[in-house]
């Protein structure tokens, strides 16, 4: 099932994402030989290059191990989703729009086991209502989904037959930049298509559009709808990664694919056979990179580690072991923490329950506690926006207007700490404007100044001397995280 996504982050506005199933798939080893060698110098050997002809035999001793095992999927689709219409000056997919009662689609994916398991994407086969897999033979089996896992777009279904041939997972954190890959899939239903390729980066980390816990293969190889949940093959025959997004301006490849890895899809697969689910550790926590200005406001000396942005209300693990709001965690279970999404990776490959220690910074003090991992809740829906006030009184310095937050506001807002400072309006090329600060916002500090009311605000304010650069902590529909504006 392809979803086209309408936009990666603001400096690509302007692509286009086309999402595919992709599914795992190996065989056994097939490689390249280097015949021969040349001495360029006295004492220097160089390695002969592989002939033309070399290159196709192996090209086609791979496909012959391998398409066995790599599978058409077709679903028709449960209608829970709205409607979705894509943004002016985008192509708009015929039907895309207006969905129907039942939705048809394509993908691929790729055996895993001789008993009929099979890896495909989520978006593939996650929601679907019949799925139909044909195999390489031309036959063709009723399929049930044995697990899904939206964090990471992977889903593992099952077909009743046996002896199948499957793939044999490879290694992909041994993959390099350059070494030549081959994807197998059914771009636009033509099943049993090959395209090859080279990998063009390893551990590519496509924000939120990727996830939290994939760091993906980017490939040139060419992928199309239909692709999805097929694999990514090495020349040893190995699978590497499950074909799952494209960059393109059109819909079809332009030469920029991207692929789940293959030993995070082997950890998935395992938990989804055993339990149907992907169970992940969970600290109760709203992570934050740091700035220098962030580093200075919360008396943190560097820029590695994780911020404590914010804590849930209902759910926190770390807030019951004490932790809160401008802490900085700097180490996990023995583990040095580099960045909020190391940490959340390593929270999320620890067993729930575990008792396990983490070192914080706060106020220029270093801590540590305890705590007992929660399970992380499943994967939230988006969050809502603030509702906007009427000006009152102008920020001097900032070009904002501010009022005293009523308990009346911060429930409209969907405000948790009923202190502070509201934000009613934003002054055009002001410094809260290029900081992105929003009416509705709601100030908590400045620097480390704590802000409870307009006057502590306008303390604050006038304490100010000659600093180029503030940090403020804001609120902004319930979720807490801290602003660097610049006072130039």
């Amino acid at each position: 099932m392809d979803i086209n996504v309408s936009s990666i982050k603001k400096k690509m506005s302007g692509m286009r994402i086309f999402v595919f199933a992709v599914a795992l798939a190996a065989a056994s080893a097939i490689g390249l030989e280097l015949r021969g060698s040349a001495s360029a110098e006295p004492g220097q050997a160089q390695a002969q290059l592989p002939s033309p002809q070399d290159l196709s035999r192996a090209f086609i001793g791979v496909a012959k191990q391998i398409k066995p095992a790599v599978v058409n999927i077709d679903v028709v689709e449960k209608t829970k989703r709205s409607s979705i219409q894509m943004p002016e000056g985008f192509p708009q997919v015929p039907g895309f729009g207006q969905q129907p009662r039942r939705q048809k689609g394509t993908g691929s994916g790729v055996i895993i086991s001789a008993d009929g398991y099979i890896l495909t994407n989520n978006h593939v086969a996650g929601d679907a209502e019949q799925i139909n897999v044909k195999l390489s033979d031309g036959r063709e089996f009723k399929a049930k989904v044995v697990g899904k896992d939206s964090e990471t777009d992977l889903a593992v279904v099952k077909i009743d037959a046996q002896n199948l041939s499957f793939a044999r997972l490879g290694d992909s954190d041994r993959l390099e930049q350059g070494e030549w890959v081959i994807a197998l899939g059914s771009p636009f239903g033509l099943s049993q298509t090959m395209t090859a390729g080279i990998v063009s980066a390893t551990g590519r980390d496509l924000g939120r559009v990727g996830g939290q816990f994939t760091n993906f293969i980017q490939t040139d190889a060419s992928i199309n709808p239909g692709n999805s949940g097929g694999p990514l093959i090495n020349m040893q025959g190995e699978v590497v990664g499950i074909n799952t997004l494209i960059f393109s301006q059109t819909g079809t490849s332009a030469g920029i694919g991207f692929a789940i890895p293959s030993n995070l899809a082997a950890k998935i697969y395992a938990q989804l056979i055993k339990n149907g689910k992907v169970t992940r550790g969970y600290l109760g926590v709203s992570l934050q990179a740091i700035s220098p200005s962030i580093a200075k406001s919360v008396g943190y000396n560097g820029t590695e580690g994780a911020l404590v942005a914010d804590l849930p209300r209902d759910y926190s693990p770390a807030g019951n072991a004490g932790l809160r709001s401008g802490d900085v965690i700097v180490e996990f279970d023995g583990k040095h923490v580099t960045s909020p999404k190391q940490l959340t990776e390593m929270v999320a490959d620890t067993p729930v329950g575990k008792a396990t220690q983490l070192k914080y910074v706060r106020d220029g003090r270093a801590a540590t506690a305890t705590i007992n991992l929660g399970e992380r809740p499943p994967k939230d829906g988006e969050e809502a926006q603030p509702d906007q006030g009427s000006p009152e009184e102008q920020g001097v310095k900032l070009g904002i207007s501010i009022s005293n937050l009523t308990p009346e506001v911060a429930r409209q807002n969907k405000i948790r700490v009923p202190t502070g400072v509201v934000v009613q309006s934003v002054q055009p090329d002001s410094p809260a404007e290029e900081a992105a600060i929003q009416a509705g916002d709601v100030i908590h500090r400045i620097n480390r100044m704590p802000i409870t009311n307009r006057q502590d605000y306008l303390r604050a304010m006038s304490s100010l001397k000659g600093e180029k650069e503030i940090t403020l902590q804001i609120e902004r529909g319930g979720q807490s995280t801290f602003v660097s504006v610049s006072l130039d």
